[in-house]
């Protein structure tokens, strides 16, 4: 019969876990201005027609990132500013947040319409 591995007691993995030195957060820079945009790197997507404004609020892409991510949007345009779901620089309320998530961990996102 094969031996069971013993577990280790509670209170010890605990105090393993708190001596683990934890990551700082990176300054990633300051968020973009009106007018700016980031989503041109780190993939060229300027063959693509930009339907956008600006990028305001998003973070600066990673320099090495971990992943390359895209968050794609829908633009309509017959609607005012894309469609009825979107801010006054043609992306969704939500679009910025979710983008700056994933730039945080580590990944570049870039914003395509």
């Amino acid at each position: 019969a094969k031996a069971k591995a013993k577990a280790e007691p509670k209170a010890k993995a605990k105090a393993k876990a708190k001596a683990e030195p934890k990551e700082e957060p990176k300054d990633l820079g300051k968020p973009a201005l009106e007018g700016q945009y980031r989503s041109g790197r780190p993939v060229d997507v300027s063959a693509l027609t930009r339907m956008s404004k600006d990028d305001l609020g998003l973070l600066p892409q990673p320099s090495k990132p971990k992943f390359r991510t895209a968050l794609v949007g829908i633009y309509v345009r017959s609607q005012p500013y894309g469609a009825s779901d979107k801010s006054s620089n043609g992306h969704r309320y939500d679009t910025i947040p979710f983008a700056n998530g994933m730039i945080m961990a580590g990944m570049s996102c870039q914003l395509i319409h």
